[in-house]
């Protein structure tokens, strides 16, 4: 089956993503950073290959980024319950299970804060993340399983951080990805793969 290009009206704008379907209950979201958009993912065929592990999966043009319009309601910037509301209002369109969702750097914060608001979120996946710090209060609300990631050459975000919001999070596990700058799925997409389908075996 191939990767679907979708453009839809989403709260009065047009929305774009990327879709993998075959009618799985369990459904992945993957956001992307603010220097990126959906075909970030596309490059290194994660919509497939996350797919083929029995996943339905979507890769979505945010809000104001690639070819989706600008929606103020959503705009996490300081904020990331807009951007765990936009989940929550993507997968409701959208009739969407059991959620698992990727938030690299920009979107971790909003990964994270899906995780303490929607029922439905059985883990999130954070690469690198920015915007937590808004939302430290609450991350020992988390009781779900968390997979942190993180480069060891992280020059954007220090790895330190990574290890704080692991010892903040009891359900967290931290992996140090060896080699890899800021955005670890696009330049250790092997790796990065291999040890998603690592800790998704285990949860």
């Amino acid at each position: 089956m191939e990767i679907n290009q979708n453009e839809i009206e989403f709260s009065g704008k047009k929305l774009f993503y990327l879709s993998y379907e075959k009618g799985n209950k369990r459904n992945f979201i993957l956001l992307h950073d603010s220097r990126k958009d959906s075909s970030s993912w596309a490059y290194i065929d994660a919509l497939r290959k996350i797919g083929q592990w029995g996943y339905d999966v979507y890769a979505i043009d945010y809000p104001g980024f690639g070819k989706s319009e600008y929606n103020g309601k959503y705009n996490f910037g300081s904020d990331p319950s807009k951007g765990s509301l936009f989940i929550k209002d993507f997968s409701e369109l959208l009739h969407l299970d059991a959620l698992y969702i990727i938030g690299p750097s920009v979107s971790a914060g909003s990964a994270l804060k899906a995780l303490i608001d929607i029922k439905n979120v059985k883990t999130s996946i954070i690469i690198g993340g920015l915007g937590i710090d808004y939302i430290l209060m609450e991350l020992n609300k988390i009781e779900k399983p968390i997979l942190i990631l993180w480069g060891s050459n992280d020059n954007v975000v220090p790895i330190s951080h990574g290890m704080k919001y692991h010892d903040l999070i009891a359900s967290s596990k931290f992996i140090k990805i060896e080699g890899s700058g800021h955005c670890v799925q696009t330049e250790k997409p092997d790796l990065f793969f291999n040890t998603l389908k690592k800790y998704l075996d285990e949860i």
